[in-house]
């Protein structure tokens, strides 16, 4: 894991700068204290958009009694010429973990933030900077982390950030980012490519690691009032194709996460006006973080991703012996299948052949039948003899040359006839 000494800090989503015209309705300086106070509430989350044009179309009457008095309307203020040092406290570790400079006259809050889930990417700067009436304001919050996508940064503007952010905002042009932030993002890209090396992560089969911004203009309406904004994202992303499994495709995979998200909005007409004031320009460059957070942090980071790897490691490796396990069982399945085939087969060839050498024995010994001739057996040496069926009895000398026929059952011819250093055995019929 790479220890990114800005990249905590500058995991930002929204950055908004808010500078808002002159009201529809001339309001009176109590009512326009709860108009803001409204704006507040909503911009941080704790009433809902519904929630805040409810209320103040409740005071709409109001204010139009305030109109009647001839009070002059609210008109867009720039902020102070100078600047006030502020810091963001980290409430895990206790400690300061960023500081930055804002415009003099605005009011601040700001604290780092750990959303949680799968879209949560680390500890990030969250903050609201805004002026006394509320009208004119900066407000940060954490990035976000997704899988499996092809946006990068002008996709991920066109197609996730300004669809969620503002729904009916019209999209006027999508711009790249200036030369200056091209050549920094290549170059912090070059720089962590030879920090993955130096740290001997392991590389993954076409592993593409991208890191790119782009700007996009947006137009639409806010509280009645045409407004305009310059949204900005740096967008890095890693794409990996690991090897295949047994027939399975090679498995891809992409991880990307905005990085740094910028919004700037002022009155249609003044968003120029307002890019080019000092305050502005340089917010983002007075940004500092503290050398003993950001390592507290980066550490963190670099364990839990450690961990995760750990772990993601752990069950690659369970679902390799699984599908091991898995293949040896379908092949011993398939060699048990092959046997009792084979066993089928050759007990059927066994069947056959037993049918057939009966149907020869007894077509053999219908013939012998016929010529009234049949099969004996020797039971002193197992040799069987063919001869004829008309005697009763069948005697063979013990050296096999001699046979002799009778139908007498009284007849031996063992020391009787032949001499008596021959002997003789009595056949049976087979």
């Amino acid at each position: 894991m790479i220890k990114r000494k800005v990249g905590i800090v500058a995991g930002l989503l929204f950055t908004v700068m808010v500078a808002c015209s002159q009201q529809k309705a001339l309001v009176s300086p109590a009512q326009q204290d709860k108009i803001n106070a409204l704006k507040e509430l909503r911009d941080s989350g704790m009433i809902t958009a519904q929630e805040y044009e409810a209320k103040v179309k409740a005071l709409q009457p109001a204010a139009g009694t305030a109109a009647a008095t001839g009070t002059q309307p609210v008109r867009f203020t720039k902020p102070a010429s100078g600047t006030r040092h502020v810091e963001a406290t980290d409430p895990q570790y206790q400690i300061t973990a960023v500081s930055m400079d804002i415009p003099a006259d605005w009011k601040y809050a700001g604290t780092i933030a750990r959303p949680p889930g799968c879209h949560g990417h680390g500890p990030s700067l969250k903050f609201t900077a805004q002026s006394a009436d509320g009208l004119t304001a900066i407000v940060a919050l954490p990035g976000v982390t997704w899988s499996w996508t092809e946006s990068e940064a002008a996709n991920f503007l066109i197609n996730i950030a300004v669809p969620n952010i503002h729904p009916g905002a019209k999209v006027l042009g999508v711009l790249p980012l200036e030369p200056e932030g091209q050549a920094n993002l290549k170059e912090q890209l070059a720089k962590e490519i030879e920090q993955r090396a130096n740290i001997g992560m392991p590389k993954a089969v076409n592993e593409k690691v991208s890191l790119e911004g782009a700007r996009v203009r947006v137009q639409y309406e806010r509280d009645g009032h045409p407004v305009e904004e310059m949204i900005t994202a740096v967008v890095h992303c890693d794409e990996t194709t690991r090897p295949a499994l047994f027939k399975d495709p090679p498995y891809q995979n992409r991880t990307c996460f905005s990085r740094g998200t910028t919004i700037i909005r002022a009155p249609q007409g003044h968003l120029d006006e307002v890019l080019a004031l000092p305050q502005i320009k340089n917010l983002s460059a007075s940004i500092r973080p503290n050398p003993e957070w950001q390592s507290r942090a980066a550490a963190d980071q670099e364990a839990a991703a450690r961990q995760a790897m750990a772990e993601n490691n752990r069950v690659a490796a369970a679902n390799l012996e699984h599908f091991k396990q898995q293949g040896e069982q379908r092949l011993a399945a398939g060699r048990a299948f092959q046997e009792q085939q084979t066993e089928r087969f050759n007990s059927a060839m066994t069947a056959d052949r037993q049918k057939q050498a009966a149907i020869d024995a007894s077509a053999q010994a219908t013939v012998r039948y016929s010529l009234d001739r049949q099969q004996f057996t020797n039971p002193a040496t197992g040799q069987v003899i063919e001869a004829s069926n008309q005697y009763n009895h069948q005697w063979m000398s013990s050296d096999g040359s001699t046979l002799i026929q009778t139908n007498s059952p009284s007849y031996d011819p063992n020391g009787q006839v032949y001499p008596v250093s021959q002997g003789w055995t009595e056949l049976v019929v087979k």
